[in-house]
Formats: C-alpha cells, sequence, structure tokens
C-alpha cells in the first residue's frame, strides 16, 4: 500500500525540507541547553543523570 509519508516516497524538495527542519530543530536544542547552562561547558545539564538529560530533550522536542 502506498503511504505518502513514507520517506522513500518523497520528493527532492520534501526530503531536504525535512533535513533543514531536523537540523534547526536539533541546533534550536543545542542553543536552548546552552543558554540554560550559562554557556559553561561543565553546566548543569552535564551533572544531571542521562535519564535526565533524556527526559530534558524530550521536553525541548515537544516544546520546539
Amino acid at each position: 500500500m502506498y503511504n505518502y509519508n513514507n520517506p522513500s516516497n518523497w520528493s527532492w524538495s520534501k526530503a531536504f525540507d525535512e533535513v533543514e527542519r531536523t537540523i534547526r530543530k536539533a541546533e534550536l536544542e543545542q542553543q536552548i541547553i546552552n543558554h540554560l547552562h550559562d554557556y559553561k561547558a561543565e553546566g548543569k545539564f552535564f551533572e544531571l543523570s542521562k535519564s535526565q538529560q533524556e527526559d530534558h530533550y524530550e521536553i525541548l522536542s515537544q516544546i520546539l
């Protein structure tokens, strides 16, 4: 059955738009994390457990 949302059925234009959207989202997530932790390499984010970091990303994903 044909599924329009299947990436293998996308046009090049739609595929590039999706890549651009994903990159923009990743950049925004990184900027937000950097801002929340005062742009310090040793910010609080790195003190969080792995599951807490994943929760942090999940919340950002829902917001963006």
